[in-house]
């Protein structure tokens, strides 16, 4: 991502590569994009962001990426990019369009956004965000100790497209979900008493998601858990 400063730097060293995303089939589909402060640890001096794509009409989160500065407009477009070729829950694609709140740092973006066929639109509130943040915190909350869940669907949605997902971090263990820069995801499954299953061969998070609901289908079933 970027350093939280600059001017907007697309095409060749970045992510956002306009021919290549142009390249992806667009859906009609509406995002909310934002970037939301976490509240700040004692000690800590300062601010880190989550920043957030969410999926209308069902509030389905297609990314969650932290950075720990004030992000600019090369981190939003860093974020797009990212939901746009790999979301969490969908195969890669463009949208018809992406509601933004209203922040002069964005606009730099948006005539790009336009050329790509994307509708861009500003309002005041962005509450699928609002949900889609406020179950993340609540899942940070729950996890305590545990490393990092950078996968974090509401609960609605996660019971009923991973079910043995949901059952496991609901009560066994946490997952861990990463991007290998640029070489695929790797994703584990944590218990207790360490990795019970690892898988660096997905190219998509969706892949990764897959492996992982069949993995932990297969542990249930073979330890006899219902």
């Amino acid at each position: 991502m970027g350093n939280g400063e600059g001017k907007l730097k697309l095409g060749k060293g970045s992510a956002f590569v306009k021919t290549h995303i142009k390249r992806l089939e667009q859906e009609e589909d509406t995002w909310e994009a934002d970037f939301r402060a976490f509240p700040k640890p004692q000690g800590q001096t300062e601010t880190h962001y989550l920043g957030l794509v969410v999926a209308l009409p069902r509030n389905n989160p297609l990314v969650c990426i932290p950075v720990e500065y004030t992000p600019d407009v090369n981190d939003l477009a860093d974020l797009l990019a990212a939901v746009m070729r790999r979301p969490m829950t969908d195969e890669a694609h463009r949208p018809r369009r992406i509601t933004f709140r209203g922040n002069p740092r964005w606009e730099e973006l948006f005539p790009h956004l336009h050329q790509l066929g994307v509708e861009v639109s500003v309002q005041n509130e962005l509450p699928a965000v609002d949900e889609v943040y406020v179950d993340f915190l609540r899942q940070m909350r729950r996890a305590k100790s545990n490393p990092l869940i950078l996968y974090t669907p509401s609960p609605t949605d996660i019971k009923k497209a991973f079910p043995a997902v949901a059952k496991w971090v609901n009560g066994f263990g946490h997952i861990e979900i990463g991007d290998q820069e640029g070489y695929g995801f790797i994703v584990r499954a944590i218990d207790y008493g360490g990795v019970i299953f690892e898988d660096d061969k997905p190219n998509t998070l969706a892949e990764a998601m897959a492996a992982l609901e069949k993995r932990l289908a297969d542990y249930f079933v073979r330890e006899g858990i219902e």
